[in-house]
């Protein structure tokens, strides 16, 4: 009877055994892991959770965000209220015109921070505006 147990507790001692080591290397490769160049990659002052985009795709971004926006009003539902509408009009109006001048200074191939700085601009307008644009959705 006790000769019938041997394997089974030696199989489960093995498995138990396996999944302690690799719980261990995992955790250990985890904590010790490093992004190649992440320097270059981040933004100024070691901030990991906002890299720094090129203005070609900061500009894009907002773009898409004023996109996005935009079709929240037209979607408008007929019942919301009329001071969120009006407020999601005046920060899609402030967000046109940041893109605008920021397209202005690609176009023209000046200063790559101000085309980051007028989309960063953009994308704060609509970002401060965000519970105007909820208020439009239809639930």
């Amino acid at each position: 009877m006790r000769a019938d147990l041997i394997l089974p507790i030696l199989v489960l001692a093995a498995a138990l055994t396996a999944a302690v080591y690799t719980y261990r290397r995992r955790k250990r490769r985890v904590s010790t892991r490093t992004t190649p160049a992440g320097a270059e990659i981040w933004g100024a002052g070691g901030d990991t959770r906002t890299p720094v985009l090129s203005p070609a795709e900061a500009l894009e971004q907002a773009e898409d965000a004023m996109r996005i926006r935009a079709a929240q009003v037209a979607a408008a539902s007929p019942d919301a209220p009329p001071e969120a509408l009006i407020a999601a009009e005046a920060a899609l109006t402030t967000a046109r015109t940041e893109l605008a001048e920021a397209r202005r200074q690609w176009a023209k191939g000046e200063n790559p921070a101000a085309v980051r700085e007028h989309s960063a601009r953009a994308d704060a307008a609509l970002q401060a505006e965000a519970p105007a644009f909820s208020a439009l959705r239809r639930d």
